[in-house]
């Protein structure tokens, strides 16, 4: 009897030993999911790494792209700049050009004006202008009758400065200065009289006479382009200082003019 009971555990044996039995199990199966989980968060760690090396290539062509397009569009900028500024160079020239031609246009026109006239013209017509221009004998006399039409008269001594009958130019447009000094011509013609100044060879009196123009009317149009025959005419003296200065003038006070492009490339010239 007493062999039979020791052959057998007791009951509290067999519990110990389902016990002992169950926490080795777990203790397995707790030890495989470790492992397991770290392996897959090693994965994880490793896609994450891969991931993020090739967001930094992207990244980095990103960024090299946008440069590369940058220098692009900073060359672009830069050569429509200097498109357009030769086209800005190219209307001054067509300008300049443009103002050469003037005189002939405007003397076919005026020709055709004073035909047109020839019966209303007063004693002192610019027939008889033409025929006796600058002969000596003319002197100081009236080219027209006093109290004549303003633009009547402007006409004459256009047409006389056309022609290029500089001394009866310069009488008529003085006749219609003493006249019609505040008429919308008088800028123009103090600017012909400056000009005949310059052709005549007499650059100080030009260049006041030039100067003139700005004193007395500081807001036309033709103010700016006096200022640039007066840097002309000093250019012809030598006086690259005051030409200079003249010069700068123009380009800081007109700016957006089309004579402040003839006035850089001027500096440009003379250095």
């Amino acid at each position: 009897m007493h062999i039979m009971i020791s052959s057998f555990p007791t009951k509290s044996a067999r519990v110990m030993l389902m016990v002992a039995v169950t926490v080795a199990c777990s203790s397995c199966v707790m030890k495989s999911d470790i492992l397991m989980l770290q392996e897959d968060l090693q994965a994880v760690i490793a896609h994450q790494d891969s991931l993020a090396a090739e967001l930094m290539v992207e990244t980095r062509e990103t960024r090299d792209t946008l440069r590369t397009q940058g220098d692009r569009l900073f060359d672009l900028r830069g050569d429509l700049s200097r498109q357009l500024q030769q086209v800005n160079q190219i209307l001054v020239r067509i300008e300049a050009i443009a103002g050469e031609n003037q005189r002939g246009l405007a003397s076919v026109r005026d020709q055709m004006a004073n035909m047109r006239r020839a019966s209303v013209v007063p004693t002192t017509s610019v027939s008889d202008l033409t025929t006796s221009s600058d002969s000596s004998n003319v002197g100081n006399e009236s080219l027209i009758g006093s109290g004549s039409n303003p633009e009547e008269l402007y006409d004459v001594a256009k047409s006389q400065y056309d022609r290029g009958s500089l001394n009866s130019a310069s009488r008529a447009f003085e006749q219609f200065l003493a006249e019609h000094p505040n008429n919308e011509l008088a800028p123009d013609a103090h600017f012909f009289l400056a000009d005949i100044l310059t052709q005549q060879d007499r650059p100080e009196d030009a260049i006041e006479a030039f100067g003139g123009i700005q004193e007395l009317f500081p807001t036309h149009p033709r103010v700016p382009q006096a200022l640039y025959r007066i840097a002309e005419v000093q250019i012809g003296l030598e006086d690259l200082d005051s030409a200079r200065e003249t010069l700068e003038r123009i380009v800081n006070t007109y700016p957006d003019e089309l004579v402040a492009m003839l006035a850089r490339e001027r500096l440009d010239e003379i250095g």
